[in-house]
């Protein structure tokens, strides 16, 4: 027997992330140095760092739950909201291990304070549109039994918040024992020992938290048993994508821009990324916050032009020239929107439309092949590095 994907659940925000392909830690890079010293034959000793935690995750989910769960949302948002993905905030993910051929969970794994580093949207005319999301983290715990992200409301005077599954199993850091494995107030990391004690019962906090919904995330795990049905799957959402019902528009830079149908597209991705610079301090074995400068949004989008002018066409129109003006690859090009919306299968209805308003494109590179028919390839960056993905149509 062996353990299959069947088995294994990602969930955060208190909800089960659908649609996964892959995903999970990829990656524990933990930096070590072996220390000598003059006179002795042998290494005194191996140092060991901060662990850097790689976490990716890939989904057929065309729906805006991941990005609303990223940006601190709760999937309740209205049609017409925008997501910035550079607003995001870390999460917790929770990764129970079903026995097997059953629902009851017999072990977990638990990823706290994942931050966001790149974003991916790939799409196809004959597979299944895709997102890719990388998160990094630096810390990773195996739990014998269920792991549980804990959301209570702080309120200005409550200091102690019992655990409602306890009693809470510990992890041993740098000699202190972690009941709480994460503790986090609006989006910022807690530290043991100077902002909260625990116990296998619970947190108390130093100073009462700050009223908010749900501003208050713990994650622990303990011996409760917990069981995940089929149903916790959304069902009403499409099981996949093609081709057939995603729709590329390209903007003409106008104050008012009027967008006109991008024909012929074979492939189109949008490529969101940071570099993510982490916070350290003395005293404590956690990472206490991540973050960046500047995003980069890239992209490209493959086109068959069906005639000699189509293409050309196309050429000039990210070349911002028009008539007998010719386009030329040293010419700074101009900002032009790019709209790529995804519909629902089933009704039509749009499930989410992704918009860099700032694209500058680089003109193709054309080679003819022997028994293939010609694909141009228009690469674009945004000048901004903006990326919005909107829930349906943009408001």
């Amino acid at each position: 027997m062996a353990i299959k994907g069947g088995q294994i659940l990602h969930v955060s925000g208190g909800f089960v992330i659908d649609r996964i392909q892959t995903g999970g830690v990829s990656g524990i890079n933990v930096n070590e140095d072996r220390l000598e010293e003059l006179g002795n034959v042998e290494a005194v000793g191996t140092i060991r760092d901060i662990p850097d935690l790689t976490f990716e995750l890939e989904s057929y989910d065309t729906t805006t739950e991941l990005e609303s769960l990223l940006t601190g949302g709760d999937n309740l948002e209205s049609a017409g909201t925008a997501f910035n993905l550079a607003d995001f905030v870390p999460i917790n993910v929770l990764s129970p291990f079903k026995t097997s051929g059953l629902f009851t969970v017999a072990s977990a794994i638990a990823i706290p304070e994942l931050s966001l580093e790149s974003m991916s949207y790939s799409f196809s005319l004959s597979d299944s549109a895709t997102m890719s999301a990388t998160l990094r983290g630096d810390s990773v715990f195996y739990i014998p039994g269920s792991a549980f992200e804990q959301l209570e409301d702080g309120d200005d005077t409550t200091v102690l918040f019992t655990f409602t599954n306890s009693p809470a199993f510990k992890s041993t850091i740098s000699g202190s024992d972690y009941y709480g494995l994460s503790v986090s107030v609006d989006g910022e990391r807690m530290r043991l020992g100077t902002d909260y004690t625990n116990t296998a019962t619970g947190v108390t906090f130093m100073v009462a938290p700050p009223s908010g919904t749900d501003n208050i995330k713990i994650v622990y795990g303990s011996a409760t048993s917990t069981e995940y049905l089929q149903a916790v799957h959304d069902t009403t959402k499409p099981a996949g994508v093609r081709g057939r019902d995603i729709y590329v528009r390209l903007g003409d830079g106008a104050a008012t821009p009027t967008y006109t149908d991008w024909l012929g597209v074979q492939s189109a991705n949008i490529d969101w990324r940071v570099t993510l610079e982490r916070d350290e301090e003395f005293g404590n074995p956690q990472v206490v916050a991540q973050d960046f400068d500047v995003p980069e949004t890239t992209g490209s989008i493959s086109m068959k032009p069906t005639s000699v002018a189509a293409l050309f066409g196309q050429i000039q129109s990210v070349a911002g020239v028009s008539g007998t003006d010719i386009a030329n690859a040293t010419q700074d090009p101009p900002e032009l929107e790019v709209e790529i919306k995804i519909a629902d299968p089933a009704d039509g209805s749009t499930l989410k439309t992704l918009m860099v308003t700032d694209a500058k494109f680089t003109l193709p590179p054309l080679q003819g092949s022997v028994g293939s028919k010609l694909e141009a390839d228009f690469a674009f960056t945004s000048s901004s590095g903006a990326l919005s993905v909107y829930k349906g149509d943009p408001a």
